[in-house]
């Protein structure tokens, strides 16, 4: 298992916008391959789009094809923010 931080300068996986807090989330990786996406209580939220609309998340597993907001304004999919950790 593996966590990582999401969020602005020093985070493992930097998202460069002012709307997202310097430790936004958190995305573990867990022994079994699967994501698991906690908001670490950031200002703006986090938020899920798995084909039913936009929800809150405080904490999610997701997948490769789940649409992720943070802080409302900066969008990618859960394989987006996967290829982040590989670079």
């Amino acid at each position: 298992m593996k966590i990582l931080t999401i969020g602005r300068k020093g985070a493992d996986i930097v998202i460069d916008d002012d709307s997202v807090s310097r430790q936004h989330a958190e995305l573990t990786l867990t022994s079994d391959g699967k994501y698991y996406l906690v908001d670490c209580g950031s200002s703006n939220g986090t938020e899920i789009n798995a084909g039913s609309g936009w929800k809150s998340v405080k904490q999610e597993f997701i997948r490769e094809d789940d649409q992720l907001r943070f802080a409302g304004r900066h969008k990618m999919t859960g394989r987006e923010l996967i290829q982040r950790i590989r670079r």
